[in-house]
């Protein structure tokens, strides 16, 4: 259980700041729906844009094709961060319900053990410094 207590915990962590993130790159309600733009002429840059058609981020990347780096960062617009968020959020407290309903059924739960649930939520997040290498990769 105590393995258990420590990776939603750490979860429970990790959302808090990609919700802050995310939250942060917004200025308005509307303003976390991001989509890529191409450039429409040879003097612009490929763009991901907010709701108002505004540029968000001008992408030019040294190394890579703007048109890829584009499109993952209109992927990963802050809406999408938020719903992330949440349905993480909502698995954790489905996982805690079915937690404490199996430890009271069969009166305990391996401590040991590291729930497959946990670690493959937590593994997204295994460069974190709190991570733990016992948590599995």
């Amino acid at each position: 259980m105590s393995h258990d207590i420590d990776m939603v915990r750490f979860l429970r962590n990790r959302y808090d700041e990609d919700e802050r993130t995310a939250r942060a790159a917004m200025w308005d309600e509307e303003s976390g729906v991001w989509t890529a733009r191409p450039p429409q002429a040879s003097y612009e840059r490929y763009t991901v844009a907010d709701y108002c058609d505004d540029g968000v981020v001008v992408v030019t990347p040294e190394n890579a094709d703007a048109d890829g780096v584009g499109r993952h960062i209109e992927r990963h617009d802050p809406a999408r961060v938020l719903r992330e968020v949440d349905a993480k959020r909502r698995i954790l407290d489905d996982y805690e319900r079915y937690a404490a309903e199996r430890r009271r059924e069969l009166g305990g739960w391996n401590t040991d053990e590291v729930s497959p649930i946990l670690t493959a939520l937590a593994v997204v997040y295994a460069d974190h410094p709190d991570y733990r290498p016992e948590w599995g990769l």
